[in-house]
């Protein structure tokens, strides 16, 4: 009985897996990138509007309230998502897992053993996708305030 050979001893698994990964955080970080500069800038249009709008209409404080309140939730939606830090994790990690695949293309060590370099190149992409989920999860976790509270019921 001969035994199939696994997903990741298959010729090019290795490749493609870094390749995958890097297209995941290039895509990640652009992503991030534009929810955080299209908050940024929506954060200063509207709060630019708020004394504008008290100008226009002096006796009316409805509109520089709903102003407010769109500043404060879009204030609350940047805190919540993190999208500058995902951008910049993001990022980090496509560019770690890019030089790994250049040292690979071009056969430098730690690359330069046909026998282990695919096993080496797999196991850097998964340590730099670990990093990064690690700092993820740092930043998911509830906060603790300086009794060692988590702020959570």
């Amino acid at each position: 009985m001969t035994q199939e050979p696994s997903p990741d001893s298959e010729p090019g698994y290795a490749m493609r897996l870094a390749n995958g990964s890097y297209d995941w955080y290039r895509n990640a970080a652009i992503k991030a990138r534009r929810y955080f500069r299209l908050t940024e800038t929506l954060v200063l249009l509207v709060s630019a509007a708020i004394p504008v709008s008290a100008v226009i209409s002096p006796g009316d404080a409805q509109v520089p309230a709903v102003l407010g309140g769109v500043v404060v939730v879009i204030s609350g939606l940047r805190s919540v998502f993190h999208w500058q830090d995902d951008y910049l994790r993001f990022s980090e990690a496509r560019e770690a897992v890019e030089a790994e695949r250049r040292l690979y293309r071009t056969g430098a060590e730690p690359y330069d053993d046909p026998a282990t370099r695919d096993r080496v190149l797999t196991a850097a992409v998964t340590r730099i996708e670990q990093r990064e989920m690690g700092t993820w999860v740092q930043l998911a976790s509830p906060r603790t305030d300086s009794t060692g509270n988590s702020g959570r019921p």
